[in-house]
C-alpha cells in the first residue's frame, strides 16, 4: 500500500517524543536526533515482517516530498521452507510501495559452539556490510522491546556496561552508518500503525521457537515483567542509554593509557594486528589495565577475552614480559622482547612450502596470509631494477636454512640470526614473504635487501612492502 505525504516537510524543534508511531514522529527523528539530509542514501534490511514493513512504509511516505534516495534490502537466510515465499511478498510490497529491492541469499556454515542466531545474525549483517556503498545509510526496525530484550540478556551473560549499552541509534557500519530510528517505540505503536494503513507483513514461526534464548524471555519472560512493571522497556532504555554513555567514558580513558603505551597497529606481519609496551601497560593500575587492554581488542574488531583471561595476561606480565600466551577464541596476547602483540587469530601461521613466479609489475596476492606485496620503484635503494632485468622473480616461505649475504666483508648471516637481531616474534617469522633471484635470496620482505644488488644512488631501485588486502 503506497503513501504519499500532502504537505512540505519543515523540520520542527526538537520536541519530546510521541507514544505512538507516524510518519511525522519518523521524520521528527530523522532531522533532530539522526541527521539525514536530502542528499542521504537510505537502504532499510527489509525482512518482510512487521517491524521493517512499518520502518519501510513509513520512510516511502517521507520520500515524496524529502527527497533522499530509499531503496530495501531482504536478506534471504534459507533457513525455512517459505524463505522464497517471504523474498516475493517482499518483492510485492516494495513494488506497490516504488522502491527497489535487492534480494540477498546468504548459507550458514554451521560452527560448533555457536547458535544458530548468531551464525544467522553474523551472516545477516555481513551481507549488508557488503551491500551497503560509501556514506550509505543502513536502517534497521529494533524498537523499544528489541532493546530490553537486548539488555536482559546481556545481563545473564554477565556484560558490561558495553554489552548493557545494547543497540546504539547510530554507528559507523561498513563504508556509512546504520541507523536504528525506531528504538523509542513500542511494538504494539508499530502494530497500531500497521492497522491503520492496512500494512500486510510476514510472521516467522522460527520466533515463536522457545529453544531461542531471545525468544523465552520474549514469549515467557518478559510478559510476565512488565504486568509488574508496565515501564519497565523505557526504564531498561534509559539504563541502556546510562551503560553507554559509561562505556564511551571508559574507552577515552583506555585511549589515553592505550597512547601512554605506545600501542601502534601492524599493517605487516599477520596474525598480528597491533603491539604496544609491556613496561608501560604494567605501570598502570590493574583496572586500567584491563580496561585499555578490553579497548585495544575491541578497536581492532575483535571480540573481548573475559576478565578470567586479561587476568592472566596481567599476571605473565608481573612474572616477565619477555614470553608468554594469552588465547581466546577469537585471538590471542602474544608477548616478545617486552611488547604485547595481538593477534587475530589463535592459530600460527605454518610454514608454506610454495615457490610463487612473481613479475614485480603486478602486486601478488598471498594466500596464506591474505596480504598483497608490492615492488615500488624508487631511486638508490633495493633491488637495482637493471639486476632483475626480464627475470621472473620467485617468492617463498621460510622453511630453515636460509643464508643472507651481508654489506662489505660481513660475509653471511642465517635468516634466523637477521630476524632475532631485527627482533621480529617467532611466531611471525613463516608470513615473510622471501624473494629470490634465481636461487638467491635478495630480499626479505621490506626487512632487508641484498646489498651486491643495490642500485647506484641515481639508478632505479625494487623496495618491497606488504599490505592488507581490501576485502
Amino acid at each position: 500500500m503506497s503513501c504519499r505525504s500532502h504537505h512540505s516537510l519543515q523540520f520542527p524543534a526538537r520536541v519530546k517524543m510521541p507514544l505512538n508511531f507516524s510518519a511525522a514522529s519518523l521524520k521528527q527523528i530523522l532531522s533532530d536526533d539522526l541527521s539525514i539530509d536530502q542528499h542521504s542514501s537510505i537502504y532499510v534490511a527489509f525482512s518482510g515482517g512487521l517491524d521493517s514493513h512499518v520502518l519501510l512504509h513509513a520512510l516511502s511516505c517521507l520520500a515524496a516530498d524529502y527527497s533522499f534516495s530509499l531503496e530495501a534490502i531482504h536478506i534471504d537466510h534459507s533457513l525455512h521452507s517459505k524463505s522464497t515465499q517471504w523474498a516475493n511478498h517482499c518483492r510485492a510490497v516494495c513494488d506497490g510501495l516504488g522502491v527497489p529491492l535487492t534480494v540477498k541469499k546468504v548459507s550458514l556454515a554451521r560452527l560448533k559452539g555457536e547458535s544458530l542466531e548468531a551464525q544467522a545474525r553474523e551472516a545477516r549483517y555481513s551481507a549488508l556490510a557488503g551491500f551497503l556503498p560509501e556514506n550509505g545509510i543502513c536502517m534497521t526496525a529494533q524498537h523499544i522491546n528489541d532493546q530490553a530484550e537486548t539488555v536482559v540478556l546481556q545481563l545473564l551473560r554477565g556484560a558490561g556496561v558495553h554489552g548493557m549499552a545494547a543497540m546504539p541509534a547510530a554507528k559507523v557500519f561498513a563504508a556509512g552508518r546504520m541507523l536504528r530510528p525506531l528504538l523509542g517505540f513500542s511494538r504494539k505503536s508499530l502494530h497500531d500503525y500497521a492497522t491503520r494503513h492496512g500494512l500486510e507483513w510476514v510472521d516467522d514461526p522460527s520466533n515463536l521457537d522457545q529453544r531461542f534464548d531471545r525468544n523465552y524471555l520474549r514469549n515467557e519472560i518478559l510478559p510476565a515483567l512488565r504486568e509488574r512493571w508496565p515501564g519497565m522497556d523505557k526504564s531498561i532504555s534509559r539504563s541502556a542509554k546510562h551503560a553507554a554513555s559509561a562505556a564511551t567514558m571508559l574507552d577515552e580513558i583506555g585511549m589515553s593509557d592505550l597512547q601512554y603505551c605506545q600501542a601502534l597497529c601492524n599493517h605487516f606481519f599477520p596474525p598480528s594486528v597491533a603491539y604496544l609496551r609491556a613496561d608501560k601497560l604494567v605501570s598502570l593500575s590493574t583496572i586500567h589495565q584491563k580496561n585499555a587492554l578490553r579497548c585495544w581488542v575491541r578497536m581492532n574488531g575483535l571480540a573481548v577475552p573475559g576478565d578470567k583471561r586479561l587476568q592472566t595476561l596481567i599476571n605473565l606480565l608481573n612474572e616477565s614480559p619477555e614470553k608468554g600466551t594469552v588465547c581466546w577464541q577469537e585471538g590471542a596476547f602474544r608477548l616478545y622482547n617486552k611488547m604485547i602483540w595481538l593477534c587475530d587469530s589463535p592459530e600460527l601461521l605454518l610454514p608454506v612450502d610454495r615457490k610463487i613466479k612473481w613479475n614485480p609489475y603486478i602486486p601478488l596476492q598471498l594466500q596464506n596470509t591474505g596480504q598483497v606485496l608490492h615492488a615500488i620503484k624508487v631511486a638508490g635503494e633495493g633491488i637495482a631494477v637493471s639486476a632483475i632485468g626480464d627475470s621472473v622473480l620467485t617468492v617463498r616461505f621460510r622453511q630453515g636454512g636460509e643464508i643472507c649475504r651481508m654489506p662489505g666483508e660481513h660475509g653471511s648471516k642465517t635468516l634466523k640470526k637477521l630476524l632475532q637481531d631485527l627482533a621480529v616474534p617467532p611466531w611471525l617469522r613463516a608470513s615473510l614473504p622471501l624473494i629470490y633471484l634465481h636461487d638467491e635470496l635478495i630480499a626479505v620482505s621490506y626487512l632487508w635487501s641484498n646489498s651486491l644488488y643495490t642500485p647506484a644512488v641515481d639508478e632505479e631501485g625494487y623496495i618491497f612492502s606488504i599490505h592488507q588486502a581490501i576485502s
